[in-house]
């Protein structure tokens, strides 16, 4: 006779790396409210000079530290009243599940075209990984940036 349970008997995630992930939210947080208020200089201590960003956009291949903030300065020159509306945010784990220290969320883009005034939402996930440091060292940003970009300079309808 063999007997079942649904009782598993599962590690707690170690203190540290709580400690980690509350931390590197903070500075995932705080990218993103810099972004946002789009102060680039204020940004650069928060981004790992090695960074790599994997941007979202069809067949891009990633970026290290000039690309990634060279994109960011390109999202902010043609952008205004950028706002992200984060539905969530997600302690991150490494290949076998296990909490890492890392962030994810997900959650809704909107902004405004500053050349032609059309406003474009969008749903998006991004991820963060951490140095030692606390610095981003790697970002993935996954939504419909080409799809985005469309909208965005799409000629209006009048």
């Amino acid at each position: 006779m063999m007997t079942i349970s649904c009782n598993q008997n599962l590690d707690k995630p170690s203190p540290a790396l709580n400690e980690d992930y509350k931390r590197n939210l903070a500075t995932a947080q705080k990218f993103f409210e810099l972004f946002l208020s789009e102060d680039i200089e204020a940004q650069k201590p928060l981004i790992c000079p090695g960074v790599t960003h994997y941007p979202p956009f069809y067949g891009s291949e990633p970026g290290k530290y000039d690309a990634f903030m060279s994109a960011g300065k390109t999202w902010m020159d043609n952008f205004d009243d950028i706002t992200y509306n984060a539905e969530v945010w997600l302690p991150g784990t490494d290949s076998l599940g296990v909490s890492n220290g890392s962030v994810r969320t997900y959650g809704v883009w909107t902004a405004k075209n500053s050349m032609n005034g059309n406003v474009i939402t969008n749903k998006a996930y991004h991820s963060f990984e951490f140095n030692g440091k606390g610095q981003i060292h790697e970002l993935r940003d996954y939504f419909d940036a080409s799809g985005l970009m469309a909208a965005a300079m799409k000629a209006s309808e009048e």
